[in-house]
């Protein structure tokens, strides 16, 4: 009798994968509704949404009134042209202080709530609506980063933005993991349409990220200012946006730091749809993204814009990649507190006399020890 052994078949590759469209949808399928993928990202996003809208929100407490509020009726005009549905119109009374104040209030402590994520799937919504609320109120203080956060705040609706950081994963780990008890008519949701909510509101926003840069990396190489590597100098020396009078300056003086920001400016943000789909160029990409960012907030004072942006640059990295980053951080510390604890053993070692320990604390004389254990009786009552 003859055994006929069939060859083993290799497990498909990616490019099998493009070649054969039934792995490819079946590879999306698993995808979307396997788990949720880039969590701690998403949580990041949570706090840094969160510290945008309190950029936006503390420093105008004083003049809230004139912004967005009673006193606020010389935009009218403007607001009512922009055609916004009316009931979100009427969240921020223009007529009450009283009103104004309560709502405006409301929103403060959402968005805290919101940052230290607790209850985090019920806050968002409302979050959202009081949040287009008060955009409805005023059209002069946009800056292309409170329409992003509308979209991003839309999508996030959807996702579970509070995975770690969060009082609710604190809960849920004081529980032993498990989640907690879902409303009777969520039950009936099964845990793989989660997770395809989930992921989709991942595809979206980084969806989102790419059309914005390539949308402004087009437009960009339609000037001429921005081939010739002089735009950083002109945009530091508008008057509105330099928070920084002296920072700025001292910027916009090296000539060659200046051509090189612009550039890198234009080239990343054109390239940045290729970059990603390898790993190491997209977070040579990311990191580049992300300093251009806080070059923006900190040089010309648009941290709305900046945080959002790094809030949604930050979904393309992975939970895996966090966790392995965490791990090499913690090498890292670990190596150099062993260096200078070495360094201070070996400093205590060569001057004994001096008086110090390896830590540098004054070492105190002591006297011979005593024993550990006191003599126990015998029991025929002598003393050993």
């Amino acid at each position: 009798m003859t055994v006929t052994r069939t060859p083993q078949q290799s497990p498909p590759t990616r490019l099998s994968r493009i070649a054969r469209p039934a792995l490819l949808w079946t590879g999306l399928s698993r995808w979307l509704t396997e788990r949720k993928h880039s969590t701690i990202s998403f949580s990041l996003m949570r706090i840094l949404l969160s510290a945008a809208m309190l950029a936006v929100l503390v420093p105008s407490i004083p003049d809230r009134h004139y912004l967005w509020g009673p006193g606020s009726w010389w935009v009218e005009p403007e607001a009512s042209r922009r055609g916004w549905w009316e009931p979100l119109r009427l969240l921020f009374s223009k007529d009450s202080i009283l009103l104004f104040d309560i709502v405006y209030g409301a929103l403060l402590v959402l968005v805290l709530v919101f940052l230290v994520g607790w209850k985090t799937r019920w806050v968002t919504p409302v979050l959202l609506l009081l949040w287009v609320g008060l955009s409805t109120n005023s059209t002069l203080l946009t800056n292309g980063g409170d329409t992003l956060m509308r979209i991003v705040l839309l999508f996030a609706v959807f996702a579970d933005l509070s995975s770690h950081f969060s009082v609710d994963a604190w809960l849920r780990r004081r529980r032993g993991g498990a989640a907690a008890p879902r409303p009777r008519w969520l039950r009936a949701v099964p845990v793989w349409a989660s997770n395809w909510a989930h992921n989709t509101v991942l595809i979206l926003c980084v969806y989102q990220i790419l059309l914005v840069y390539l949308v402004s990396s087009v437009l960009k190489l339609a000037g001429e200012e921005w081939l010739q590597g002089t735009a950083i100098y002109y945009a530091l020396s508008i008057d509105q946006f330099r928070v920084l009078p002296g920072l700025s300056d001292l910027a916009w003086q090296f000539t060659p730091g200046v051509m090189l920001a612009t550039w890198t400016a234009l080239w990343v943000q054109l390239l940045f749809p290729v970059l990603i789909l390898w790993r190491p160029t997209r977070y040579v990409a990311l990191v580049l993204i992300t300093g251009m960012h806080l070059g923006i907030a900190v040089l010309l004072g648009l941290w709305p814009f900046s945080l959002t942006m790094i809030a949604l640059d930050l979904l393309l990295v992975r939970d895996r990649s966090w966790t392995r980053a965490w791990g090499g951080a913690r090498r890292v510390g670990r190596a150099m507190r062993r260096v200078v604890d070495d360094a201070w053993a070996d400093d205590g070692g060569s001057g004994r006399g001096s008086g110090r320990s390896a830590r540098g604390r004054t070492r105190v004389a002591r006297g011979p020890r005593r024993p550990t254990h006191e003599p126990q009786p015998i029991p025929d009552g002598r003393a050993l």
